[in-house]
């Protein structure tokens, strides 16, 4: 990023951003579908996903269970949907019996999924959700936000209709550029409808032109954002999906480790907690005094709950490029933090009672 500016019409740039589709695909694990790669945050992936299939009085069902799966909810009503929704108390995922009896009662042209909500930490069971809305020929749409590059998801076997990204969480690029793969049967829903795109910038007809040949204008791409995904997804095929992974694998089980070993109550269900982010609730709603001392202190930051939960809950995204040593002296700092503060919550101690002589 810190190199000289391309422009975006140079051939530079053009051979570049050929690249970064490709890597992209690689990333998705692509290879029959449409690959899209634009500026813009994982919103808008999910309002272009929204926007580009979904027209006024469309019956659509969203899955929720966090903020994020909430926003897709909302944007639906945003535009015009018949907006239905599973909701789900905060920490549970979603239960693919649920949904299947859902769309056997009821008819829907789409179903929105996250496959990790970031403000739970819930990893939905996403290939057999998924695999509801395929047996009964419903579109499904999945949140990857916080999944793709961290968490198994491969776009060509999963079977769903879009799935987005945005760059700036387990691809470990900087935030600013939003990665979409979609199926020929979602481009042909959004070639057949009967009313018109209602975007210029988050139609993804319109940007499918675009992938296919940079040389072609629609708007001016975030250049150096692009250029520094490009080398961040180089860093993730080098070290390979799998091995990628699996490192998430463990930084998930060291961090689940750490907060259950202070005895702390975890936001998501146990066996349904994600790989690449961990939400817990701290004691007598110090999450904002551990916030801010942690980084105060010891340089290090973590994020807290979203509105209602920012005082009672600590979330720590372990992805992207982290390694176990690096989490493991960022866990030993929020533990002292904690201790300090008086967020851990110690077990009570019952005392042994002598056997009567």
């Amino acid at each position: 990023m810190a190199g000289p500016q391309l422009p975006h019409v140079g051939s530079e740039f053009y051979s570049m951003f050929k690249e970064t589709v490709s890597l992209a695909r690689y990333v998705f694990r692509n290879e029959k579908g449409v690959q899209f790669v634009f500026t813009g945050s994982g919103t808008i992936g999910m309002e272009s996903s929204v926007v580009s299939l979904v027209s006024h009085g469309d019956p659509t069902l969203t899955l929720t269970n966090g903020y994020f799966g909430r926003r897709m909810l909302m944007l639906n009503q945003v535009h015009g949907a018949k907006a239905d929704s599973l909701e789900y108390t905060e920490g549970n995922a979603a239960d693919p019996d649920a949904l299947r009896k859902k769309l056997r009662k009821s008819r829907y042209k789409v179903v929105f999924i996250t496959h990790v909500d970031t403000s739970s930490s819930v990893a939905n069971p996403i290939n057999e959700l998924v695999e509801e809305c395929s047996k009964e020929g419903v579109l499904s749409v999945v949140d990857a936000v916080c999944s793709i590059g961290g968490i198994p998801l491969d776009f060509g076997r999963l079977g769903a209709d879009i799935v987005f990204t945005a760059s700036q969480k387990a691809l470990a690029g900087p935030p600013g550029a939003v990665l979409v793969a979609a199926s020929e049967r979602a481009i042909q829903q959004m070639e057949n409808r009967k009313a018109p795109i209602e975007s210029y910038y988050m139609n993804l007809l319109k940007w499918k032109p675009i992938m296919d040949d940079p040389k072609m204008y629609l708007a001016t791409p975030a250049t150096q954002v692009l250029l520094a995904l490009r080398e961040a997804m180089k860093e993730t095929k080098e070290e390979g999906l799998e091995n990628r992974w699996s490192r998430h694998r463990k930084l998930g089980e060291l961090t689940r480790s750490r907060v259950e070993g202070w005895g702390q109550k975890f936001v998501a269900e146990e066996g349904r907690r994600a790989d690449t982010v961990t939400s817990f609730w701290v004691h007598r709603e110090k999450a904002g005094e551990i916030q801010h001392t942690l980084e105060n202190e010891h340089g290090i930051v973590v994020a807290r709950g979203i509105y209602e939960d920012s005082d009672k809950m600590i979330r720590i995204g372990h992805f992207g490029i982290l390694q176990v040593s690096e989490l493991r002296a960022a866990l030993d700092s929020l533990g002292i933090i904690m201790e300090k503060i008086g967020g851990i919550i110690r077990p009570v101690k019952v005392a042994k009672r002598m056997p009567a002589r």
